[in-house]
Order: structure tokens, then C-alpha cells, then sequence
């Protein structure tokens, strides 16, 4: 938000003669003559305050997912085994887009199905299988901490703990 200051507007009351030809009578006027205004642009001190603590506050994130690479299926189109990547997209709030770069990684896993689950997908052919079903197959029943290390191995490569600055502010 920026505040514009004005100056005040200068009128000057200016007589102004005019002369009627036909009955030779002089008429006098009132005329307003307006200076130019002149505007100067500031920008307050908490309007920058309030940008720093934007800046601050707001962080990037990373965003991840599931994506399911392929499948290994046994000799009656039933799978056996998932391979997928689970991959991290950075996510830079506008404040900070000067600070960081973007960009993604990914890990890949694994999920070996075993042969007594009783999940229906794994028990039908794997065309009829939608690829949701692997997702939330994958969600459900993966260990937190196999999910926890992927995403610190992705977050190790999206943000570092230490940077290395290659514009020098002089």
C-alpha cells in the first residue's frame, strides 16, 4: 500500500479585463490559475516492517508424492510387487521466491506384497486395478518411519542446512 502526499493546491484570484466592442463596457472576472501538483511516493516505515515479518513467517515447504513406477505380477496377473517413487516438490511462498530455488527430488521403494493379505486389489487381475488403489494401498500400509526417511532424504536435497551464497551483497 502506498501513501501518495499531496501538496496543496494554489489558487490565485486574477482579475481579467475584457472589453465588449458593441457597447465599449469593461468587464471584470474572477479566474482560479492552478499550479501543477506535485505528488511524492513514500512508502512507511511499517509497510516494510510488516514485509520483513511476511518474510519471516512464511517458509517453503515441500509437497510430496506417490508415483507408482511398475509392477511385478506372477504368472496369474497378480501383483506381487509395487515399485514406486515418492517424490518431494518444493513449494516457494512469493516473499521468498529471491531466497530460494525451486525444484524436486524423489526416492525410490519398494512395497513387496505378501501372499496372505487380504486387501481385494491384490486378489484380481492388476488391469482392473486403478491406480488410486495402489496409492492408498501404498498410504496405508507402509511404515512411518520407511515414509520418514524417504522424505528426510528428499528434504537433505531440497534444503540444505547450509547455503552457499555466490552473490556477495558489495
Amino acid at each position: 500500500m502506498k501513501k501518495k502526499l499531496k501538496k496543496s493546491i494554489v489558487t490565485k484570484a486574477v482579475k481579467k479585463k475584457a472589453v465588449n466592442k458593441r457597447k465599449k463596457k469593461v468587464i471584470t472576472s474572477k479566474v482560479k490559475i492552478k499550479k501543477p501538483v506535485k505528488t511524492t511516493v513514500l512508502k512507511p516505515q511499517d509497510e516494510i516492517d510488516k514485509y520483513k515479518e511476511l518474510r519471516k513467517i512464511e517458509r517453503p515447504f515441500i509437497r510430496y508424492s506417490f508415483i507408482v513406477e511398475s509392477l511385478k505380477i506372477n504368472k496369474y496377473n497378480i501383483i506381487e510387487e509395487i515399485i514406486f517413487e515418492y517424490k518431494g516438490t518444493m513449494v516457494i511462498p512469493k516473499s521468498q521466491k529471491e531466497n530460494y530455488k525451486s525444484g524436486s527430488n524423489s526416492v525410490q521403494g519398494t512395497c513387496i506384497i505378501k501372499e496372505d493379505n487380504i486387501n481385494p486389489i491384490f486378489k484380481k487381475d492388476y488391469n482392473l486395478v486403478k491406480k488410486s488403489e495402489i496409492k492408498n494401498y501404498l498410504l496405508d500400509n507402509l511404515r512411518e518411519g520407511y515414509i520418514l526417511s524417504m522424505r528426510q532424504t528428499i528434504k537433505k536435497e531440497l534444503m540444505p542446512e547450509y547455503k552457499i551464497i555466490s552473490k556477495l551483497p558489495w
